[in-house]
């Protein structure tokens, strides 16, 4: 009796689909075809027959029927030879001109071939391409040709599968090939493997997206390539790097519209200094769309170098019709140095001239941001148009974004302290003020310090104080008279805000008001002081140092503050005395800055002996600060003792102060600050204090006798 024989997996099965399995309907003749040539044309059909998983031998012909039901007695059909039935289905279905295909997929090929101006064959092997790694059936099928395949015999399978002149699928793969300068799909060369590891696409992702989703293109490529949202920052937030940004944007506007090829632009800078928003900043103000090369996928898994470059590429091919920039952030994965073992040479030298043909033939601009400037090899910076470095916005501007970022969150006071800090960057207020907004605490201000505090000190920087008094906050009692120097300092203060420009050096004992003074120039200039100590600019970075010291100048620059370097002699040492290279670039870099800078510095030192002699022809005018004279440590007594409210000192005591030798106003403040939580009970009590001061000093006043050589 006849009858209608049923497959038995039906997960694996492409003739009696059900709503359970994979392969549609419109697809099956297409995907029998290339399975019956892999069986067929490929001398796989003794491995099909003896070793597939799913059927029986007398089942395999109704395996791959083409689609058609067999109607026929059960020991007749057993008696088919199952190869003569596979190559009677083969000779019915190459009849066939026209196949059915999916829809979708062939609405996505057609929109795709359209950007990249694909061939017929180009088409079809992509399609071929994403059906392998949509469906087993298909895979398992090929795999039975072999599983240790080379790039040759793969084009070779593709040929044959796809009844495609060979010749025909080397272009496609070539190196100058559509598939291989946008990634979209590259064979890999590496070790041999099975057919659907050799078809390395973009990401699998982007395989089941042109199968499944009816979007534009941009969609099919999200997880590589994502569009960016416009930011929330305005060209108004980075007036401390206006000059460049004035030479940019019409420099991108007018690349653009012009449809120039090889535009890069290098923005650098520490971490968090606002490089991922000044690029969002730079699409919304020219009005243009602002994609991302992702560095995760859809479960925010890490995506490695190789991968992001593939990303980059196939943007580059795909969004060319639309006016578009892309921005490539952590750059360092692909332009970082590292070695390739004893004997392989660095793999930044290795791949040096491939990313020089990325730099200059690039169809759509592209905005490079990094970390790390040094990570990339002089060769390449100059590969940029142009090279801009992000640096930490000025205080004004600090404030503001503070501000802007931490929302209600922050009182007066702990801004002010925050702005005096230089290593807080805008993205780090934002990230510390989306954790306190997100939590319930009484405290707020005190909870936002505590957090980024944690995370500058996890960066090796110094916390934030909320105590901490502005730098340029001179003492309570602050006079220039009380300062023992040969020079008039009001007139000498005068003539700098005549002039504008000064390089001083004020040297003399610890405390005697050196820092004071340059704060005293700034308040009476009316300027901003920024006051920079040992701990500020050294770095456990070789090179770091000198980097600090430009950047410090050139914030005094942009601030047209009064820059103050304190113990300034960590940095001017004797280059003769020099044990390291490094020792001797700081110097220069020091030398070199003040040399250029067109504003006020002051350098205070306690070593004159050990400056640089190089450095002393830089300053115009070097300044020693001694010990108080009598009469300056008695009325300076007597003010002190009436800002801490102490009654009006007796005559009698005035020859007690006036009899202290090495009394520096530093001690004075010293003792205010005890003042804080050990009250000063009288006015003896002072002068025990000033005493005990100038004890600890351990002052040689022997005369020293001899030759000075």
């Amino acid at each position: 009796m006849a009858r209608r024989l049923q497959p038995r997996y039906s997960q694996a099965i492409m003739i009696s689909f059900d709503k359970s399995q994979l392969v549609e309907k419109e697809l099956q003749d297409k995907i029998s075809l290339w399975m019956l040539r892999t069986i067929i044309n490929l001398g796989g059909h003794k491995e099909f027959i003896d070793n597939n998983k799913y059927f029986s031998k007398d089942e395999i012909a109704y395996y791959l029927d083409a689609g058609q039901y067999v109607d026929m007695d059960t020991d007749e059909y057993s008696r088919q030879d199952p190869i003569d039935i596979l190559k009677r289905n083969l000779m019915k279905l190459e009849k066939r001109k026209r196949f059915s295909s999916s829809k979708i997929l062939t609405k996505n090929i057609r929109q795709l071939s359209k950007l990249m101006n694909l061939n017929i064959y180009e088409e079809q092997i992509l399609e071929f391409s994403i059906l392998i790694h949509q469906y087993e059936l298909l895979e398992d099928t090929l795999d039975w040709i072999g599983n240790s395949l080379t790039s040759a015999q793969v084009k070779s399978i593709i040929g044959k599968v796809l009844n495609i002149p060979v010749k025909y699928v080397n272009n496609a793969f070539s190196t100058q090939s559509k598939f291989s300068k946008s990634s979209i799909l590259t064979i890999d060369k590496g070790s041999s493997n099975a057919i659907k590891r050799k078809l390395d696409p973009i990401s699998d992702e982007f395989f089941d997206n042109m199968l499944n989703l009816d979007e534009d293109i941009s969609v099919m490529i999200r997880d590589s390539v994502r569009p960016c949202n416009k930011g929330n920052l305005n060209l108004k937030d980075y007036t401390h790097i206006k000059k460049d940004i004035d030479i940019l944007i019409p420099y991108l506007e007018s690349t653009i519209n012009s449809k120039q090829s090889g535009v890069n632009i290098l923005l650098y800078g520490l971490p968090g200094t606002g490089k991922t928003e000044l690029s969002k900043t730079i699409a919304k103000t020219i009005k243009t769309k602002l994609f991302e090369i992702s560095y995760a996928d859809e479960d925010d898994e890490a995506i490695d170098g190789k991968k992001r470059l593939k990303a980059y590429k196939t943007a580059q091919a795909l969004l060319v019709n639309q006016k578009t920039i892309l921005m490539y952030d952590e750059a360092e994965d692909i332009f970082e140095s590292s070695g390739g073992g004893f004997f392989a040479p660095p793999t930044r030298q290795r791949d040096k001239a491939w990313i020089n043909r990325v730099l200059e033939t690039n169809t759509i601009p592209t905005i490079w941001i990094t970390n790390n400037i040094d990570s990339i090899d002089n060769a390449l910076v100059r590969r940029f148009d142009m090279s801009i470095e992000v640096p930490i916005p000025t205080k004004d501007k600090r404030a503001q974004i503070i501000k802007t970022y931490s929302g209600d969150l922050l009182d007066k006071k702990t801004i002010e302290a925050m702005v005096l800090h230089n290593d807080i960057a805008p993205a780090l207020i934002s990230s510390t003020a989306k954790v306190v907004n997100s939590i319930d605490v009484d405290d707020k201000d005190k909870a936002f310090t505590q957090i980024l505090n944690n995370t500058l000190k996890a960066q090796g920087h110094k916390e934030v104080k909320e105590s901490l008094k502005s730098s340029s906050d001179l003492p309570a009692v602050y006079n220039p008279n009380f300062i023992n120097t040969t020079t008039n300092l009001e007139e000498l203060t005068a003539g700098i805000k005549k002039t504008n420009n000064a390089r001083i050096c004020l040297y003399g004992a610890a405390g005697t008001g050196k820092s004071a003074f340059g704060k005293y120039i700034a308040k009476t200039l009316d300027k901003p002081v920024i006051l920079k100590k040992v701990s500020d600019l050294q770095s456990k970075w070789v090179g770091e140092c000198e980097k600090n010291i430009a950047n410090a100048f050139e914030e005094a620059k942009e601030e047209k503050a009064v820059l103050i370097f304190d113990e300034v002699d960590s940095f001017l040492q004797d280059r003769t005395n020099a044990k390291a290279s490094w020792e001797v670039s700081q110097v220069n870099e020091m030398l070199v800055q003040m040399e250029n800078f067109d504003g006020i510095f002051i350098a205070t030192t306690n070593l004159m002996d050990n400056l640089d002699k190089a450095s002393l022809r830089r300053f115009d005018l070097k300044l020693e600060f001694d010990y108080l004279k009598p009469i300056q440590a008695w009325e300076m007594f007597l003010s002190y003792c009436k800002d801490l409210k102490l009654r009006k000192p007796a005559i009698s005591f005035k020859s007690s102060i006036e009899a202290l030798r090495h009394l520096t106003p530093g001690d004075f403040a010293a003792i205010v600050r005890q003042n804080r939580f050990r009250p000063i009970k009288s006015i003896k009590d002072f002068i025990t204090r000033l005493e005990d001061e100038i004890k600890v000093k351990n002052v040689d006043t022997s005369r020293k006798m001899g030759f000075i050589v």
